[in-house]
């Protein structure tokens, strides 16, 4: 995975962005994409001399918690779309960021990323992308990234239903923090997928201006997958809560039995300890204190009101 991943593609070509020189405005191709991994703000200041790209767009690359949006300048459009990752229950949110001219297309990310990076290591295969309008290769990108959120929320919808299994299956040993954290984990991809639909919304009303009318039809198949995203997420929170409020219900019983059967054992021991406790008592005179069966008495005293406090409850069914 290389720490720097710059390149410059048309589709006869693929040559790495040379960092000591201005990007150019233009290629031997009317239409080419710029991938640049972006380092600090003096560099890509340096590198964004001929385009003229505002100060607070430059703010916006290099910061990674930048919000999701679409903004339109005098002479390109930026925008910023989220992908997701997730590996041992952690999800990380990575911003992908766009800069369109009527020329070009810049992505710009912060470190290596996947789904460029095998679209650009195969250019000999997806230099076709390209051909048919740079459009396409944000479609691509997109795409990708989207159908990676999907199979995250499938994952998580997997861990969920383990979960499921676990209460109803009377585990002894429930990861509840486990759960919160896919929970937070839906949350987030919720909030990130409303922004992405949002800013997939705003391209479609400028598509006229950079994409051809052929390139719509693939941009609204990425946002019904959002839409299938969000659908997901939310049935997923729901079953998170539903899961919990099991566990929950299921807990309280347990412990409620448990409840139950140590006021049962309590009220049976009463009345034997009220019969210990009065022979216990330090008189010398006590009735049946020198017979020879006393003890054995008082121990079938003690089990006779056992076993008359225990038909008692059962026949006011307390158990």
């Amino acid at each position: 995975m290389p720490a720097l991943f710059n390149y410059i593609l048309t589709p006869s070509s693929k040559d790495e962005v040379l960092l000591d020189r201005p990007l150019p405005l233009s290629h031997r191709h009317p239409k080419h994409w710029i991938h640049i991994t972006a380092e600090n703000e003096e560099k890509l200041m340096f590198l964004f001399q001929k385009h003229d790209i505002h100060q607070l767009t430059i703010e916006d690359i290099l910061n990674p918690n930048s919000r999701i949006k679409l903004e339109i300048f005098p002479n390109y459009i930026f925008f910023v779309f989220r992908g997701f990752h997730f590996e041992r229950n952690q999800l990380t949110q990575k911003n992908f960021n766009f800069i369109l001219t009527p020329n070009q297309i810049i992505s710009l990310t912060l470190d290596y990323r996947d789904s460029i990076g095998d679209i650009i290591d195969q250019w000999k295969v997806n230099n076709k992308i390209l051909a048919r309008g740079y459009e396409f290769i944000v479609h691509k990108i997109l795409d990708i990234e989207t159908d990676h959120t999907l199979a995250i929320t499938q994952k998580i919808e997997e861990r969920i239903e383990h979960f499921e299994e676990q209460i109803f299956g009377n585990a002894k040993s429930l990861d509840i923090s486990n759960v919160y954290s896919l929970r937070s984990s839906l949350l987030s991809i919720k909030k990130g997928m409303l922004q992405n639909k949002e800013v997939l919304e705003d391209l479609e009303k400028i598509k006229n201006s950079f994409f051809s009318d052929e390139a719509d039809a693939f941009f609204r198949d990425v946002r019904d997958h959002s839409l299938r995203i969000l659908e997901q997420v939310d049935s997923n929170i729901e079953s998170i809560s539903s899961a919990l409020e099991a566990h929950i219900a299921i807990s309280t019983r347990k412990t409620n039995e448990i409840m139950k059967i140590l006021t049962i054992m309590t009220a049976i021991m009463l009345p034997m300890s009220l019969v210990a406790g009065i022979y216990g008592m330090n008189f010398r005179h006590m009735p049946t204190l020198e017979w020879e069966y006393g003890f054995i008495t008082a121990l079938g005293a003690m089990g006779f009101l056992g076993i008359l406090m225990l038909l008692y409850f059962r026949i006011k069914r307390w158990y």
